[in-house]
């Protein structure tokens, strides 16, 4: 299966790069199944020790899961047949004040690989997590039932028809106004509301054309005929359901406004809820006119922001509204106003003491009699414990939480953005990749909590010999980056990397035990529009760290091209697998 690589230098940059889960497994002798390998989203989605190759799935794996994980397994070795199965497993969460271990779908196909003899040798297993989506289908389940009991059960008439008008489902609330059952209507297609005045029916085919261009038509008074002949007079809302820009049918919604007084009546007691709801909102509920003026303000705007309804009356919207997002917020005014649509957003505003607050905000035209927009209503909800917590988890997934440098994806953006910058201004992007000589030792010797905080001394250093124009990130292990930006000459590098060097030279007192360490750097440069990607930038830094290591470490060396391959570096899994394929 991997003959078609005709090249492995990039095979093993390719399999840690794949986003599913893949795993390599084989079964020992005992029968007990274990792990070969498995990519770098495996091991990251399931925090694999770096010494997982050859344990066993009921050492790294909670119980639960191995059961389900090992039972999948047997039968692909017993059927010889790919297996493809959902089902939940439990992931581990190192999420503060979170448990050990949370539960989530996971969808995973097994592909058993046999040898010449017709032994299974290896299993590939390509596993995703699923679980945003079996919580979207649970969700639509969810919509469907609640839309399904409340077509059942409102008292309004409600039905669904085709592109053509010809009827598909009525509800309970149909059948009791016009006295046609569903089994009435299905039987007979002909069976038709409209009185048989040509101006009624005309108008319904001009409704059916409107629908079809996309329009959503409410409030439109009519005139209908029930089962029995008498004529009822309807307030109708008809909505296209569209797929693909095309129309295939449409829902109607009538209201029964033949008694007038008890229409009223109704309305009125409509506004009476809707004012109480207003006036007891705990969203900030305010409405302005075209120009952005307010002209009202609901009561909770003094809970929450600690000034009275009646001062933010006449004065502009964006009076309030943080200097930052004041022209995002004026974008979404006249989007609101040009469009006609309903829109939604969220920006900072401020209260009473200037205290910034962050607000989801809902804003809805209110149109004259014209059609023109005349008002805008919106409705702000205070987000600001949510937002703080997304900042946070966005810093937190972007930095690495032993050392507080930023990491691998961070970093990505910032030799991106830094290389970009060379191209435009000329100016030379330096990279240097390093690392602790030696520093399996320290783990092996005096355990991993010895480990970290050397690490951590360890990126101290290396931020206090850089300058604020410099970055430093973490990308795991004892392996560090430091991007240098807009170089003027590249004398600055060597600069920098003789000053890391030297900090190191100062012993790691550990738990009052002295550790002299040293530091191997490779340094790679990339001008200005030269035919180079980041990745290449950074295997050229990396193979000038270890030629750094070959050389007798604690120095620096800088990426001269083709001097810098090293030869005899062990090979991996694959490539041996690899070769293993064409030599058969």
């Amino acid at each position: 299966m991997f003959a078609i690589f005709k090249d492995l230098k990039y095979f093993d940059l390719i399999f840690n790069s794949i986003p599913d889960m893949v795993f390599m497994i084989s079964r020992d002798k005992s029968g007990e199944f274990y792990y070969v390998t498995a990519n770098q989203s495996a091991v990251d989605n399931l925090k694999f020790p770096a010494d997982y190759a050859g344990k066993k799935i009921t050492e790294l794996v909670p119980a639960y899961s191995a059961k389900v994980i090992i039972s999948m397994y047997e039968k692909a070795v017993n059927t010889g047949d790919a297996v493809l199965y959902e089902e939940i497993i439990e992931f581990p969460d190192d999420k503060a004040g979170s448990p050990k271990t949370r539960q989530g779908w996971v969808e995973s196909r097994l592909t058993p690989v046999f040898n010449e003899q017709g032994e299974c040798e290896y299993i590939i297993a390509i596993t995703r997590e699923i679980t945003d989506r079996k919580n979207r289908e649970r969700e639509l389940n969810r919509v469907k039932e609640q839309f399904e009991l409340i077509f059942q059960n409102v008292a309004d008439p409600v039905f669904t028809f085709d592109e053509e008008g010809n009827y598909q489902h009525v509800n309970p609330g149909f059948s009791k106004l016009f006295g046609w059952s569903r089994e009435e209507l299905a039987a007979n297609p002909a069976i038709s509301i409209l009185p048989d005045a040509e101006k009624e029916k005309d108008k319904f085919s001009e409704i059916l054309t409107r629908l079809k261009n996309g329009e959503v038509i409410e409030n439109d008074f009519a005139e209908r005929q029930t089962k029995n002949g008498s004529t009822i007079r309807i307030l109708a809302s008809y909505t296209p359901i569209l797929e693909e820009g095309r129309m295939t049918g449409g829902i109607a919604v009538y209201k029964n406004i033949t008694n007038v007084e008890e229409l009223r009546e109704q309305l009125k007691e409509s506004e009476d809820r809707y004012r109480i709801i207003v006036e007891n909102s705990n969203d900030l509920i305010g409405v302005t006119d075209r120009e952005g003026k307010i002209v009202y303000a609901s009561p909770s705007h003094k809970r929450i922001l600690g000034l009275h309804p009646d001062f933010y009356v006449g004065k502009s919207f964006l009076s309030f509204v943080c200097q930052e997002d004041m022209s995002k917020v004026e974008d979404f005014l006249t989007r609101i106003l040009e469009s006609g649509d309903s829109d939604e957003m969220e920006y900072r505003r401020l209260d009473k003491s200037g205290r910034i607050i962050w607000v989801h905000c809902k804003g809805g035209p209110v149109r004259n009699t014209k059609g023109e927009v005349e008002k805008i209503v919106f409705v702000s909800r205070d987000v600001s414990e949510r937002k703080q917590k997304e900042i946070a988890l966005e810093t937190q997934a972007l930095h690495d939480e032993l050392t507080g440098l930023p990491n691998r994806t961070l970093f990505a953006r910032y030799l991106e953005e830094a290389m970009s910058d060379t191209d435009r201004t000329g100016r030379q992007t330096g990279l240097m990749m390093l690392d602790c000589d030696n520093f399996k030792c320290v783990n092996d010797e005096h355990g991993h909590d010895a480990g970290d905080e050397v690490i951590r001394e360890f990126a101290r250093r290396i931020a206090a010999v850089i300058g604020t124009e410099q970055i430093a990130a973490r990308l795991g292990g004892d392996e560090f980056q430091v991007l240098l930006p807009e170089l003027m000459e590249r004398e600055k590098a060597k600069s920098i990397s003789e000053g890391i060097i030297a900090a190191m030279e100062e012993p790691f007192v550990i738990n009052e035990v002295a550790l002299y360490l040293t530091t191997s750097i490779g340094i790679a440069y990339y001008s200005a529009n030269e035919q180079k990607t980041k990745e290449d930038l950074v295997k050229e830094a990396d193979l000038a760290l270890y030629q750094s290591k070959n050389q007798g470490k604690n120095r620096y060396t800088i990426y001269q091209g083709t001097a810098n391959r090293i030869k005899g570096m062990k090979r991996s899994w694959l490539r041996r697998l690899f070769q293993k394929a064409q030599g058969k």
